[in-house]
Formats: structure tokens, C-alpha cells, sequence
């Protein structure tokens, strides 16, 4: 009898685990020119699944494929409503891609059982600025498995973020969630390397050592297609054990952030200005976004130059004090960054001098010191949360190779 009864234990274990490891049931990837059999009301989602990027929108980013559900059509002053053929529920979960607007109960995507709304989501936005990527969302369903049930997608708002960008709706027993990971590094290299693809949603990168955050920073990490590398310069960290924290990543395969690396030199850089449309005469930084000089001084047979500067992607963002230096005016060396951002803002435009006369009294050898005066712009990054603009200084004691914040 006890013999009937393991066999029969085992049997229901190899059943559940079977169930368990069941495939995952795709109900709609609006890969198609139109909604196939979803019915459509109103006119903000289009005759067909949008392409991308609708004409007036911010960049739409992180959706599947080609095509997604963006009720924007004609901008956010239409509404409408898609609704799916019935399903019959048959996993513990239902994931999906969404963004766009916060709007409880009109915008928003809803599970109905029975008629009744049982679940529902919006997008992230409900104020100006904001992002139209697009990231995993997921409802338990376990309670309504054997149900039929109907999804809806909700558009009845038609001011600012009145629209929902959806995509890749599927059924699965996995849940298809972000979570924070971490990776740890003795570093010993120069750089810090990281792949970007320009279309991925933004994540926070935050290094840390000796249990202390030394640089945060958001970047668009490659999970499928890397168009280019980006790196930090750790040489001031060098010897030190660092956690390398991502605050959301995709547990399943393996991600852009597995795939970040150290070493003394960066992927790319051996094609530095001869990329085929790349300026010559003006200045430009190895990676990342430069715009409005900062302060520009001349000490001892260098010109220097200060900058912002994104170096972590192609759009503004992360503003620093990216740095150069130059004999001629004409042929430019950069060096590592000066000012990053911290705890009290990213860092904004500004002006440098040469205190010949240490006036200030920050020379500590023989080289005068050059003394950078800047806004610090809190609430601009995530680190800043809450915190003014400021006006701060940095100065250097070392002809501009690393300078000391006050």
C-alpha cells in the first residue's frame, strides 16, 4: 500500500512539474497591418498597429517585433477602445508590454471576466516629461484558470498623456517581471564597458564600493541589439571591490547588463574619428552627447576645455563635466571626466578660472589650481530626488586630472 501510494505521489509531482513547464500562450503581438479579429471603437488606435514612433510623440522604445497597440493617433485629443476575442485562461499569469498614460480607467488596459473588469494597468505618465518606453507589466490570473475572458484596451483621455502604447500579450506559469541584480567586480582595468541599444527603456546603474555610491547613472543597456559601447573610467577606483547594481532587469536570458565588462580599452576604439561622419575640426567626445562649453581656460601650454556631457548614451541626459585638453586649439585630447554627478544633482553649465594668486586657498603643491564654479541640478537624477538647484566648486590641484567637489 505505501509502495501504491510514493508511486502515485510521484506520479502527481511529475504531473504538476509537467503542467508547470507547459509552453506559453501568445494571445496578441500586433505584428499584423491590422487588429485581426479585435474590435475597434473610436479613433485613437489607427486601422492597424502603429510602427513605432507615432508623428508628434516622443521616442517609443522597448516594445517587441515591429508593431505595437499607440492609441496617439492624430495626438492625444482622440479616444477609442480595442477589445480581443474571447480566451479561454489557461496559466497562472498574463504578461505584457505597456506604457504611456496614468489614467486610471481611461488609460489602461483591463481583463474582464464575466463583464467584469478583474484586473487592469496603466502606463507610467500622468505629468509632463516622462518616457514612452514601454516595460513588463503581469496580473495572477490563477484564480480565474478554466475562465473565459476578454482584454480591453482603454483610451477616454484627451489632455496631456492622454494615450496607452501596449504590446506582446501573453499567458505563461512565469512571471514576466523586473527585478533589481547585482554583479561584483574587482576593478583593474581602465574601463568599465557597457553595450547600448538607442531603442531599449532606460535603466539606473548605481557603482558602489566600500558600501558607498560613487556614480548613478541611467542608460539605454542593450539586451538584443548593441549599437555601440559606452564606457566609465574607473582608474580612480582601481584595486577597489565594487557592486555594479541595475535597478531593473529582465530575468529572463541573458541581458545587456551580463554583459558588462572591464578591461583597458573599449569596444570601438581603435575606429575613433574615422567613423564616416564624424566632425574633424570641432570637438567632439569619444562617446556620448557634448553641448554648451562650460569654462575654458588656459594654464601652462594647455587650453582646457569643459563641457556637457551624457557619456553614456546619444541623448541629453546624466549632464557632467566632460573634459579636454588642447596645446593648439586644433588638436584635442580628452580626458576623463571632471565633475559627475552626485547626491545633489547632475551638473550644469559653469565657468573656471586660474587662481595664480590661490586666492581661495585650495593649492596644496607647485601647480596653481584650477577652481570650477557650477549649478548643481537637483531632481534631476534619481540620486537628487527632491533637492534644489545649488551652486557648488571643484578644483584641482593636478593641471585638471581629477578635481575635489566642496
Amino acid at each position: 500500500m505505501k509502495k501504491q501510494i510514493f508511486v502515485l505521489c510521484t506520479i502527481c509531482t511529475v504531473f504538476a512539474n509537467y503542467a508547470k513547464a507547459e509552453n506559453d500562450i501568445l494571445i496578441a503581438d500586433f505584428e499584423g497591418e491590422d487588429y485581426d479579429r479585435w474590435k475597434v471603437e473610436g479613433q485613437a488606435f489607427g486601422k492597424g498597429p502603429a510602427k513605432g514612433t507615432l508623428p508628434n510623440q516622443l521616442e517609443v522604445f522597448g516594445y517587441e517585433g515591429q508593431g505595437l497597440v499607440n492609441s496617439f493617433y492624430h495626438g492625444d485629443g482622440t479616444i477609442g477602445r480595442l477589445v480581443s476575442p474571447s480566451f479561454e485562461i489557461k496559466r497562472d499569469y498574463i504578461n505584457f508590454l505597456i506604457g504611456g498614460g496614468k489614467h486610471p480607467g481611461k488609460t489602461c488596459i483591463n481583463l474582464k471576466v464575466d463583464g467584469q473588469v478583474v484586473r487592469t494597468a496603466t502606463g507610467p505618465n500622468d505629468s509632463p516629461g516622462g518616457s514612452e518606453g514601454l516595460d513588463w507589466e503581469n496580473w495572477d490570473v490563477k484564480n480565474f484558470i478554466g475562465k473565459a475572458a476578454q482584454i480591453e484596451i482603454v483610451d477616454q483621455h484627451t489632455s496631456g498623456w492622454g494615450h496607452i502604447n501596449v504590446d506582446h500579450i501573453y499567458q505563461s506559469n512565469k512571471k514576466r517581471q523586473y527585478v533589481e541584480k547585482t554583479r561584483e567586480f574587482n576593478l583593474t582595468k581602465k574601463y568599465l564597458n557597457l553595450p547600448v541599444d538607442n531603442s531599449a527603456p532606460k535603466r539606473y546603474i548605481d557603482i558602489i564600493i566600500d558600501g558607498k555610491r560613487v556614480r548613478q547613472f541611467d542608460i539605454s543597456i542593450s539586451n538584443k541589439t548593441i549599437d555601440y559601447w559606452v564606457f566609465l573610467d574607473i582608474s580612480e577606483f582601481h584595486g577597489k571591490n565594487a557592486t555594479i547594481k541595475i535597478d531593473m532587469d529582465d530575468p529572463v536570458g541573458k541581458t545587456g547588463f551580463d554583459k558588462i565588462f572591464q578591461a583597458d580599452t573599449f569596444p570601438g576604439e581603435d575606429n575613433l574619428y574615422k567613423e564616416k561622419l564624424r566632425p574633424q575640426v570641432h570637438f567632439t567626445s569619444r562617446r556620448g552627447w557634448n553641448n554648451d562649453t562650460n569654462g575654458m581656460v588656459y594654464y601652462d601650454g594647455e587650453y582646457h576645455l569643459f563641457y556637457q556631457h551624457n557619456p553614456y548614451g546619444w541623448p541629453w541626459g546624466n549632464m557632467t563635466w566632460g573634459h579636454a585638453v588642447s596645446k593648439d586649439m586644433i588638436h584635442w585630447q580628452e580626458l576623463a571626466d571632471a565633475i559627475p554627478p552626485d547626491g545633489l544633482g547632475t551638473i550644469f553649465s559653469g565657468s573656471a578660472v586660474v587662481d595664480k594668486h590661490n586666492s581661495a586657498g585650495f593649492k596644496t603643491g607647485d601647480e596653481d589650481v584650477i577652481v570650477c564654479f557650477y549649478t548643481y541640478a537637483g531632481g534631476r537624477n534619481l540620486w537628487s530626488k527632491g533637492k534644489p538647484f545649488t551652486q557648488a566648486i571643484a578644483y584641482s590641484n593636478d593641471r585638471g586630472r581629477t578635481f575635489t567637489k566642496i
